[in-house]
């Protein structure tokens, strides 16, 4: 992908600093229901000033599901799933968005997001683009498999599909979220991750 070598050293860092920004200053002075279009309105800024805008057709890629966040797109080269993700589990401040995504990526490596740009959606959202690996899978893991792997991590259960450890909780972790590979490895390609309060 040729965004891969952008003169953009990290898109993701970049925007997550940006977004951070725009909350600090706001933060005194309006109610936090307005983070989310003001960092929006920045972001945009960002994509403008630094052509950041991705092309889908140019991407070579085709639809392949959509879920409540994301538009997932693959291609028949570059073995990757494109997301597009419309920031809509990220509440009233992107920041949230920004922290699951680092820690998606500290936790699960071996299925990391790489941010590439932004676009719209079919609904004409405002979205990130993220790329991940596409994972081929012998099949969804099970339950067992999900809290093994989480127990390694040191996480500790809280229901079958809700973990957390001492900075994070990580929900969502059902099998449809969480592959079998065909290497025998869990990739978690869909959770939720938030910090405790």
């Amino acid at each position: 992908m040729d965004r891969a070598y952008s003169s953009i050293n990290s898109i993701l860092e970049q925007a997550a600093h940006i977004v951070r920004r725009k909350k600090t200053a706001a933060r005194t002075l309006e109610p936090t229901e307005s983070y989310k279009r003001e960092q929006t309105e920045e972001l945009i800024t960002f994509a403008n000033s630094n052509n950041l805008w991705i092309s889908l057709p140019e991407l070579n890629v085709g639809f392949l599901s959509k879920g409540g966040e994301n538009e997932v797109y693959t291609g028949d080269k570059d073995n990757i799933a494109v997301k597009l993700n419309n920031f809509e589990y990220a509440g009233d401040d992107l920041e949230n968005f920004f922290i699951r995504i680092a820690a998606h990526n500290k936790f699960f490596g071996n299925v990391s997001y790489q941010m590439i740009g932004f676009s719209y959606n079919s609904l004409q959202e405002f979205c990130a683009v993220l790329i991940q690996p596409y994972i081929l899978a012998e099949r969804e893991a099970t339950e067992d498999e999900i809290a093994t792997y989480m127990q390694a991590l040191d996480f500790e259960m809280d229901y079958y599909d809700e973990y957390h450890n001492e900075d994070y909780e990580v929900f969502d972790a059902v099998p449809n979220n969480v592959l079998y590979g065909i290497d025998g490895d869990l990739y978690f390609i869909d959770t939720q991750i938030r910090l405790r309060r």
